[in-house]
């Protein structure tokens, strides 16, 4: 059997095992409108049923009018918590789907009803153990309840109060298994349809690495705890304390935070100096994590701030974090204080150095077109004219137009720095990040061009220049023994060659069966005509080579039909 017949026994089997879950994804793709798209993929072959789950599913009357990303908004919510994250992490890929997109799946709710407390205390105690020993009390009705876990207050044995974070139960066995189905689509998605924007194989590993670091909240204890450590003295932001005797894997133990969320400060009634001086302090810090530190929380949105009651401002939420080089922070840098002084080698270069680009791969000279076209909005134009989100989005969009994959840390970085821009906008019209960002960018690409910076760089590289020189009269000696022996051979990598290859032997191999078919039928006949109307032995052996010349034939014939399909 061929590869395309072997990848179809493996999508048949991954789906076969969740059958029940894949007919319920097909009937709300049909409820919300999708059926056609099933059909014109034909992923409804990965399932045995699945053209009758397809024919069976009804299209809800709600569907009418909706944009297509928004009618994937609601099935992604009402088929759970993996679609769910899957699209809140898609809405961070401006450079895979387009903004009108990316608000929408930002919209994605995951609060849910709340598991009832005798599931969560039996979770609790499954992890710790006796919890009168550790607790002086835990609220059972939850503070929130998301998706994959929920909340509840609780009083350490010392007086402390905290809040638990505890995994639903469950819940690895629901994503697991909808990460398979996933996984299935996506290598047949890959296989079967070359023209798609994005690799859907590459953003369902991504998504699969982290969705597991969110099950797993030692991790998210790790990320918060490198927050805090990486403040300044002195500085006006926290990251809760987490007290790891009380936390495990499927339990998070941290400091409860009391103050407003800045998600509520209209409600709250915050002053416009306070929502200023906040505004400033979550610039200051995500600019800082970003641009100096290299690691950073990936998702500052009101909902993950709080203003504590001594003024400071609290992060929360810090499963999601990003982590970059040098070199990264620096081309951004570069990125944004060359449309500021419109050279376009400066922003052409930050742009292929971040999309990490192979300009043999793309058309160089169209993506400069494009970025001149861009800058040209900002000539002779200082920073405090530039908006910060406009030219990240610029340049995601334009990784999408010319099909380039950014590195998902990159992408995390800008989503961190316009979300916190538009934070800024919404709690003080007048804040520019750009102008407030403006010591820290120009610190970056002073730093980048200093003599401490060329001195590393040379250092960095020294040891390579070296091993060259060193090697290089005995290469050249190799060369030359080889062209004198006539050995001197040239490998060459073919784009399409691997495809055209496998063509070929299947080419081969199909011509081979049929060769020896039409020789069975032969001598089946030889035999056959040679025994006459006696019946003996000879007859026996041309019959039983009919029948194994039409068995043949028909598996030549299934297995062209599934390489075609």
């Amino acid at each position: 059997m061929g590869t395309a017949g072997r990848e179809l026994v493996i999508s048949f089997i991954s789906t076969i095992k969740h059958a029940g879950r894949y007919s319920e994804l097909m009937k709300v793709a049909v409820k919300y409108g999708f059926r056609e798209f099933f059909y014109e993929t034909k992923l409804h072959l990965l399932h045995s049923d699945g053209h009758k789950a397809l024919k069976e599913g009804q299209e809800g009357d709600a569907v009418n009018g909706m944009s297509r990303a928004a009618r994937l908004r609601l099935a992604m919510e009402e088929l759970g918590p993996t679609f769910i994250k899957l699209g809140q992490i898609l809405s961070t890929r401006p450079d895979i789907l387009p903004q009108d997109w990316i608000e929408e799946f930002q919209k994605l709710q995951s609060d849910v009803p709340a598991v009832e407390w005798e599931k969560i205390e039996a979770e609790l105690i499954a992890e710790m153990g006796d919890l009168d020993a550790k607790f002086q009390s835990i609220e059972h009705t939850p503070m929130a309840a998301a998706s994959m876990a929920q909340a509840h207050r609780a009083i350490r044995k010392d007086g402390q109060k905290i809040v638990l974070k505890i995994l639903r139960p469950g819940i690895e066995k629901i994503i697991n298994g909808d990460m398979e189905i996933l996984q299935a689509v996506a290598s047949w998605l890959a296989k079967h349809h070359d023209d798609l924007p994005f690799d859907p194989v590459s953003v369902v590993e991504e998504f699969s690495s982290s969705i597991k670091n969110e099950m797993d909240f030692m991790h998210e204890g790790r990320n918060t705890d490198m927050f805090r450590d990486g403040l300044e003295e002195g500085e006006q932001a926290w990251f809760p304390t987490v007290y790891w005797d009380l936390t495990t894997r499927r339990v998070l133990a941290l400091e409860e935070i009391t103050g407003v969320l800045l998600s509520h400060w209209r409600e709250s009634g915050l002053s416009k100096e306070q929502r200023e001086r906040l505004v400033r302090i979550g610039a200051y810090t995500v600019l800082r994590q970003t641009l100096e530190i290299g690691f950073f929380h990936a998702d500052p949105h009101p909902g993950n701030l709080f203003l504590m009651e001594d003024g400071r401002l609290c992060f929360i939420d810090c499963g999601m974090a990003g982590r970059v080089d040098d070199e990264t922070t620096s081309q951004l840098a570069m990125l944004i204080y060359g449309v500021a002084k419109s050279d376009i080698d400066k922003v052409y270069e930050a742009f292929m150095t971040l999309g990490n680009v192979d300009e043999m791969e793309v058309d160089d000279k169209q993506i400069r077109r494009d970025l001149q076209d861009f800058m040209d909005q900002y000539t002779n134009v200082g920073f405090d004219k530039i908006n910060m989100s406009a030219v990240l989005r610029a340049f995601t969009e334009g990784l999408r137009k010319h099909k380039i994959k950014c590195p998902s840390d990159i992408v995390m970085l800008i989503k961190a720095l316009t979300t916190i821009e538009g934070v800024g906008e919404d709690l003080d019209p007048d804040f520019d990040l750009i102008s407030f960002a403006k010591p820290h960018v120009e610190k970056l690409v002073k730093r980048q061009y200093s003599l401490p910076a060329i001195r590393r760089r040379l250092k960095k590289n020294a040891s390579s220049w070296f091993q060259f020189a060193e090697n290089l009269p005995r290469n050249l000696n190799h060369l030359s023994d080889r062209l004198g022996r006539n050995e001197l051979a040239m490998r060459m990598d073919v784009k399409g060659i691997d495809q055209l290859n496998s063509t070929v032997n299947h080419a081969s191999k199909q011509m081979s069966y049929s060769l020896l078919v039409a020789s069975m039928i032969l001598a089946s006949a030889v035999l056959v005509l040679a025994e006459g109307r006696g019946g003996g032995i000879l007859g026996w052996f041309g019959g039983f080579g009919f029948l194994l010349s039409f068995l043949l034939a028909l598996f030549i014939l299934f297995e062209n039909l599934i390489r075609k399909r």
